[in-house]
Parts: structure tokens; C-alpha cells; sequence
């Protein structure tokens, strides 16, 4: 009996081995084909998001399925790799990538329960499974797992297994890799993890969610002391070290992506066009890094100024009041206060605050912090009560009139010590600078804070320019034969359209008229009624096919009257892009903001080829044109142009009205509609001759605008609200709105910059007129002024008077005056034009003396 049971036994393990054999065998042949060859495993390619940079290197967005940032073996810290093994494979260095003493255990466990568990996973396995593998816990994946395993540790090195593990691991939060866990939980490079969060780190990985320290940090807690016993017993720190690390107490939070410069909506712009070019996958997990024309300079400046631009606007219209009010606020504890801040967001720079306290001149707030901040009365004098957009109360006189304890209001910090009562402004802003030879933008804000309102108002809100599209009315009727001495009468407007049986009476702001007018002045003062007779004079259809040239959209304007006044509808940047054209010599340019895109091995897949503005383009076709004329063509070897002609800017209109416009919108800064507003910020804008500009101000102050420019530079300032219906406010014009933004950010980026005038182009001359007539000066005329003209377009007529020859062309454009020069027949006339033209006459500076200031600018 003994014997046939033995018999039976030893055929039963032998039954068992060849079965176990066998499954051995076939797993191994089925694992085989799967295991990817050694360059692969060599240099996987990790998924990691596509990263967006500044033109200066500075990170200003990252976006991705996964947190993901890659690290070499020795970049990862020797504690988290001692916390690692002692908890996960204390055996690692010594097994060939299958424990089998732990998968005896397994083997125990799996025939008594039917079930396998995850005890005999070794790195080199769990890094099989992150590599190529599921979660699921059936035999047939435990047994490739281990055959891959096998493979992996005769391919590759100790090291280079841990480095994979290490870069691949799912930590929660999105955050794959240990390099990105540490931003995300403590905020910092991995390089600076501590021994207990190191600990922490690799506690972790036993589940993402039971030991995660944001959800559940008492088991985290526990799970990161036990992997410090784990070390403490396989030797990797003493008692001492442990003693000291169990005592620390849990430090880790949530932290989003560590950004260099806010630059949020470029980087949504920039989000949607790689996923447009590339798809969604590509862009996603391929660790693509896209240059941007942004200036880290430009972007930080016009985020700072954007948000003062608006907060001063706001303080001008009253306070509205607190965000909230607690609710029996007297039996409120200080956690629940401080819960009730941290459920409140930090909106831009505002900080979310409760008071607690109101003295006669000053209040005590509590921050999110659980600091207690007394603000004194300079921080709140400005609270007046708001009424309407145009209307606010009396200005307050003690601290109860503003606050009262338990309001929840916005705290601003402003210069490091002192702080300011605040308020979420209603009202919002766009501005946007580009580099006027190719169009590159180097800054970009859409709104006062991205976070709560996605809405890019610099590419997305149309709006009406009011005033700040009349430069374009002047350049169109300036190449139909007017020039800034022509007058045209400033004098009550009515149009009457029988069809419709409508009468239009366009306006100027100040109600007042002065008759007829130079446009140099019409520009400068913003008068309405020019802009209007000058559209009527050269037609409106006309005029928008010049505003279609140079760049700005058809499909949002109409050929009336009103086109001169502003109703069209245009965005910000559409407006800045237009303006280019006047800063860079009458050129059109396209507005970019990618330069290049690179994979995370330097291949470039895409690099920007803008249309640029060639200033010797132009010249090297006429000298080759010459020439071409005076030798013979087949033997020339005449200097190429420096630029493909499909990548040379194109003229759009003659570089002599860019100039001269140019010289005219100098005016607005130092005498015109821009002056006031500069002398009230002692603006070292005023300082500058290199600086052009325009205001603009829609129908009932809805919108207001301020775009200006030197040679190289651009920008444009809107701000209204979104409600296209709500007003500003009485008296908000362009150049009180919109302006300080435009003024603020030009004051900090043109800092240091040398000046550089816009260089006077061949073909305009200048001559001195008489400032009533726009006729050539006279004899002994004192209020003489000098004035730019195209060459083509000088005025034929001179006062009558005897005048000094020597004295009657110089000078550019001053309202100031030299001894009247002698009258000339036509002949004397023509000579004089020829030596213009030929530069035999200098240019006299301009006297920058401020000219009188209009009572107020036109509304439109």
C-alpha cells in the first residue's frame, strides 16, 4: 500500500513538473516576440508634455497627459533609491531580475488561494509591467512579466533599470516620474528632496491613492515611517537620522506647474495651434518645446501694467463693496475664517481677506495665511462709495464708512510692506506689443487674470476703435493729394440719407468748432468733423479698400461716413498689426508668435519664416535696375537681394505718408490728445522724439484705445467691458483709459533704449507754410511754421508778401517760426523743388515747445 502510494505521488510530481515545465516553456515562447530589442528598451521614448518657452529661454506653459520631466541615474537622489529597495526589492542587486524565494511565497499563497499577489514583483518586473504591461493580476501576465524581467536584466544595467523605474512610475496628480512628483507635492527639483519626503516618495508607490499625502496624509504618515524603519533596518541610515526623520511632520501640497513669466493666453494660443499642426497625440506626449517671439521682459512689464491700468480705473469709479459677508461672524473661530479664505482664489495679484477688525482710520484683516494685516487710511481714503459709471459718493472720511467686521474683500500688497484695500475690477483690458519689422509679438495679455476668464481680448473681441483708425482716413486722403497743410473746415456736420429718411450729425466732444483747419491739427486734436469731410471727400468705399491693404479685415467694416469716426470693429491686435505698418515704413507684416518647434532630441519640425520688412530690398532693385539699363544684362553680376522675394514685406502704402504720418502722430504725445495724461504720470515718455501715438475713444465712452509706436516696436491698449452696451463712464477717453497701460509699459521697455527716429525716405521735403492757409509762408510772417510734404505734393501757392530765399524751405514740421522767406515765381519755384529733392537742403530739428491743448478729446 506504501508503495502504490509513492508510486502515485512521484506521478503526480512528475505530472506537476512537466506541467509546470511546460507552462514555463510556452509562456517563455510566447513572451519572447514581445520583448522589445535592446535600443528600444535603451532609449524608450517617455511621454512628456509639450513645454512653451519665452524667446529668452523662460518656461511660460506646459501642457500634456502627463506630468513627465526625465532624469538620468545620476540625477536621482541616493535616498530615494536606499527607500526604494529597502521597501520594494531588498534583493535587487542580487536576483537576475526574478526574486524566487519571494515567488515561492507566491507560488504558496496563489495554489492556496486561488488568487496572485503583487509580493514577488521585483523593480525589474514592476518596471516590465510600467513599460509594456497591465495591471491585471492573471497568470498568464505574471509569467511574461517575468520572462521580460529576465530579458531586461541581461540587456541593461542595474542603473539603467532603476533610471527607467524611476522615470516611468505613476506618482498620482498626473505626475509620472519622480522629477515631476517633487514639483508637484513639495514644489521643488528633485535634487532638493529631504530624507522624509524622499521616504514619503517611495512610500507612495504601494498605492497612488491609500498613501497619498494630499488625501490621505495620515497613512501616508504611517506608510513613510515604515519605510524609514525598512531603511533603518537594512542599514541605510542610523538610529539617530531615523529618529529625527519620524519627527518630521508631513510638508507636502499641491503645486501646479513652476512657470518662469504669466503668459497664460500665449500659451493657450499656443496649446491650440501645435494641437492644429500636429494632432492632439504629438502634442501631448512627445515632450515637444516650442520657442515663442515673447520677450519675458515685455510680457512681465505688460502683465504689471495691464493690472494697474485697470485697478486705477476701478479706484476711480468707487468702491462697490465686500465679496461677502459672514454670516454671524462674531461666533466664527479662526479655522473656520481661514477655510473659508482658502476656498476663496487668489484672482491676479488680489489677495482674498477678512476683516476683523475696524478702528477709526484703519482696519485688521486676516489673510489666507492667518497673518493679521492693518491697513491704514492712505489704503482706503479711496473708497468712496460707487453709484454709477459716472457718478460716486462723497470720499469717505472714517474706516466704517468702507468696512465693517466680517466683510470678505481683496487685500493689494503695494510696494512690499503696505497694503491696500481692493476690489475684482468689472471693467476689462487687452493689450499687445509686436516688433514692427516682422511682426513677432513680444507681449500679450487678454484679460486681467486668465484663471477666471479665458476670453482672449486681444485675438478674440471685436470692438470699435473710435478714433484710433483715423491716422489710416488721413493716410488714405494723403494718397489722394492731401497734405498736412491742407485745410478742411471743422464745422457742424449733417448728412441726410432719403432713403431711410436718416439724418447723421457726427460731433466733436467739445462741442465747439474751429472753422478751417490744418490736418496736422485735425489729427492732433482728434476733430471729428475732419475725419469725416476727409472720408466724404475721398469716398468711403475708398477708404476701406486702404484700411483692406494694409491689412485690416473686410468683412467687419462698412463703406459709410462713419467708417472715419471709428465703426468698424477690430481686435487689439488687429489694431497693433496696422499700426506696424505706419512704424515700419508703410510695409505690411503678419503677426506671429511661434518661432520654432523642436522635439526633445533637437530636431526641428517647425521654424517660423515671417514676412520682414528689407530695408535695402528696395534700393538694390533700383541700383539694379540702372544698371541693367547702362550695361549689358548677360555680363552683370549685380548684388542679390538678401531675402527670397515671397518672405520680403510688401508696400502697402507709400513710405512717404508712413513718415509723414509719423512726424504728425509725434504731435498727439507731446501736444496733442496723449499730452495731459503724460504730464500727470511725469512720464519720461515726454523725454522721447522717437515716439508716435493715437488715442481713440468710441461712441459713448464704450471703448477706449491708445495705440503708439517708435521704429521698432508697436503696442496697443484697449479697455471696455465685456457687455458691449456698458459704458465706461463719463470722460473715460482713450487717453485716461487706455493710455496709462500703453504709457506704463513703454515707459519700462523703452528704459535704457536709445532713442531712434523713423529715418526721413526719400521724396519728402519740407517747407515753411503759413499755419492759417497751409499756403507757402510769407514776407514777415512771425507764426511761420515748417511742415513735411511728399515731393510730388508741395503747395504751388505762396502768401503774398516779399520774401527771404534763403530762409523759406527748412525745418520739419514745427509750429514755430523763422524769418518769413520771399515770394517765388514759378520758375525760382521749380528750381527749389530740384534742390529739395536732391538733398542739398538741411533739415532743422524739431522745437518739441507743447502747442495749446484742446479742452477735451472727441469721443470718437
Amino acid at each position: 500500500m506504501t508503495i502504490y502510494i509513492l508510486k502515485k505521488l512521484a506521478l503526480f510530481v512528475i505530472f506537476i513538473t512537466i506541467f509546470v515545465v511546460m507552462t514555463i516553456l510556452g509562456a517563455f515562447l510566447y513572451a519572447t516576440p514581445q520583448v522589445p530589442e535592446i535600443d528600444s528598451l535603451k532609449n524608450v521614448k517617455l511621454q512628456t508634455p509639450m513645454r512653451i518657452f519665452t524667446e529668452d529661454g523662460k518656461i511660460i506653459g506646459e501642457f500634456g497627459d502627463v506630468r513627465r520631466e526625465p532624469v538620468s541615474f545620476e540625477q536621482i537622489p541616493d535616498n530615494f533609491i536606499n527607500a526604494l529597495i529597502s521597501t520594494e526589492d531588498q534583493r535587487f542587486y542580487e536576483h537576475s531580475g526574478v526574486d524566487f524565494k519571494g515567488l515561492l511565497r507566491v507560488m504558496k499563497v496563489a495554489l492556496t488561494t486561488g488568487e496572485f499577489s503583487e509580493g514577488a514583483s521585483t523593480l525589474t518586473m514592476q518596471t516590465a509591467r510600467n513599460m509594456f504591461l497591465t495591471r491585471d493580476q492573471r497568470l498568464k501576465r505574471k509569467l511574461i512579466e517575468m520572462f521580460l524581467a529576465v530579458r531586461m536584466e541581461q540587456e541593461l544595467s542595474k542603473e539603467q533599470i532603476l533610471e527607467l523605474y524611476t522615470n516611468k512610475v505613476h506618482f498620482s496628480h498626473r505626475a509620472y516620474g519622480l522629477a515631476a512628483a517633487s514639483e508637484v507635492y513639495y514644489g521643488k527639483h528633485l535634487s532638493e528632496l529631504t530624507l522624509p519626503e524622499a521616504a514619503m516618495m517611495a512610500g507612495l508607490l504601494k498605492g497612488e491613492s491609500a498613501y497619498n499625502p494630499i488625501s490621505n496624509p495620515e497613512r501616508a504618515l504611517g506608510r513613510r515611517n515604515l519605510v524609514l524603519s525598512r531603511m533603518l533596518g537594512e542599514g541605510y541610515i542610523d538610529q539617530d537620522i531615523y529618529q529625527l526623520a519620524v519627527e518630521t511632520p508631513l510638508s507636502a501640497k499641491k503645486h501646479g506647474a513652476d512657470l518662469d513669466i504669466n503668459a497664460a493666453y500665449v500659451a493657450e494660443m499656443v496649446r491650440l495651434d501645435v494641437i492644429n499642426r500636429f494632432g492632439r497625440d504629438i502634442a501631448y506626449n512627445h515632450g515637444l518645446d516650442i520657442v515663442t517671439t515673447i520677450n519675458s521682459n515685455h510680457q512681465k512689464i505688460a502683465n504689471q501694467a495691464l493690472r494697474e491700468g485697470l485697478l486705477e480705473y476701478d479706484r476711480r469709479h468707487g468702491y462697490k463693496g465686500p465679496e461677502l459677508q459672514i454670516e454671524d461672524f462674531a461666533n466664527t473661530d479662526t479655522r473656520q475664517l481661514l477655510q473659508i479664505l482658502s476656498d476663496t482664489p487668489v484672482i491676479a495679484n488680489l489677495q482674498p481677506a477678512i476683516v476683523l477688525e475696524v478702528e477709526e482710520q484703519s482696519i485688521t484683516v486676516l489673510n489666507r495665511q492667518g497673518q493679521e494685516i492693518t491697513i491704514d487710511w492712505a489704503g482706503l481714503e479711496w473708497a468712496a462709495k460707487f453709484i454709477s459709471d459716472s457718478r460716486i459718493g462723497s470720499k469717505p472720511e472714517i474706516a466704517a464708512e468702507v468696512a465693517t467686521a466680517g466683510d470678505l474683500v481683496r487685500i493689494l500688497n503695494v510696494d512690499g510692506e503696505k497694503w491696500q484695500l481692493s476690489q475684482i475690477p468689472e471693467a476689462s483690458a487687452g493689450f499687445v506689443s509686436i516688433r514692427s519689422k516682422d511682426g513677432g509679438i513680444t507681449s500679450l495679455v487678454g484679460g486681467f487674470d486668465y484663471s477666471t476668464n479665458k476670453f482672449n481680448l486681444v485675438t478674440q473681441a471685436r470692438r470699435q476703435p473710435g478714433s484710433n483708425i483715423k491716422p489710416f482716413i488721413y493716410g488714405a486722403a494723403f494718397a489722394k493729394g492731401f497734405t498736412p497743410a491742407s485745410l478742411v473746415n471743422d464745422a457742424p456736420y449733417v448728412k441726410v440719407n432719403n432713403e431711410i429718411d436718416e439724418v447723421w450729425r457726427p460731433q466733436n466732444d467739445n462741442l465747439k468748432y474751429n472753422g478751417p483747419t490744418r490736418l496736422r491739427v485735425g489729427l492732433k486734436r482728434s476733430i471729428n468733423t475732419i475725419s469725416t469731410r476727409l472720408i466724404d471727400s475721398i469716398g468711403p468705399a475708398y477708404a476701406e479698400d486702404f484700411l483692406v491693404k494694409i491689412g485690416l479685415p473686410d468683412e467687419h467694416m462698412n463703406p459709410y461716413q462713419s467708417l472715419a469716426l471709428g465703426t468698424a470693429s477690430f481686435t487689439p491686435l488687429e489694431m497693433a498689426t496696422a499700426y506696424a505698418v505706419l512704424a515700419n515704413g508703410g510695409y505690411q507684416v503678419e503677426p506671429y508668435y511661434i518661432d520654432q518647434v523642436t522635439t526633445s532630441y533637437g530636431d526641428i519640425l517647425y521654424q517660423a519664416t515671417p514676412k520682414v520688412v528689407c530695408d535695402e530690398c528696395e534700393q538694390i532693385r533700383i541700383n539694379n535696375q540702372i544698371r541693367n539699363a547702362k550695361y549689358n544684362p548677360e555680363i552683370r553680376n549685380y548684388p542679390e537681394l538678401p531675402l527670397p522675394e515671397n518672405k520680403i514685406a510688401q508696400e502697402v502704402i507709400d513710405p512717404r505718408d508712413a513718415f509723414i504720418l509719423y512726424d504728425m502722430m509725434k504731435d498727439v504725445i507731446h501736444s496733442g490728445t496723449a499730452t495731459t495724461q503724460l504730464r500727470r504720470r511725469n512720464s519720461s515718455l515726454l523725454e522721447r522724439h522717437d515716439l508716435a501715438g493715437k488715442t481713440g475713444t468710441a461712441n459713448d465712452y464704450k471703448d477706449a484705445w491708445f495705440s503708439g509706436f517708435n521704429d521698432k516696436l508697436v503696442a496697443s491698449a484697449w479697455m471696455g467691458f465685456s457687455d458691449h452696451r456698458r459704458s465706461l463712464g463719463r470722460y473715460e477717453y482713450g487717453g485716461k483709459a487706455a493710455l496709462p497701460i500703453w504709457a506704463s509699459f513703454m515707459e519700462k521697455a523703452l528704459s535704457g533704449v536709445p532713442e531712434q527716429e523713423i529715418i526721413q525716405p526719400p521724396g519728402v521735403v519740407s517747407a515753411k507754410i503759413d499755419p492759417e492757409t497751409g499756403k507757402l509762408a510769407a514776407l514777415g510772417q512771425q507764426n511761420a511754421i515748417f511742415e513735411y510734404f511728399r515731393d510730388d505734393n508741395i503747395p504751388s501757392e505762396v502768401s503774398q508778401a516779399t520774401t527771404d530765399y534763403g530762409q523759406l524751405y527748412n525745418g520739419n514740421g514745427s509750429e514755430e517760426s523763422n524769418q518769413a522767406p520771399q515770394d517765388l515765381d514759378q520758375e525760382q519755384l521749380d528750381q527749389l523743388i530740384d534742390s529739395l529733392q536732391e538733398g542739398e537742403q538741411e533739415i532743422e530739428q524739431e522745437d518739441d515747445t507743447p502747442q495749446p491743448e484742446p479742452e477735451a478729446e472727441s469721443i470718437f
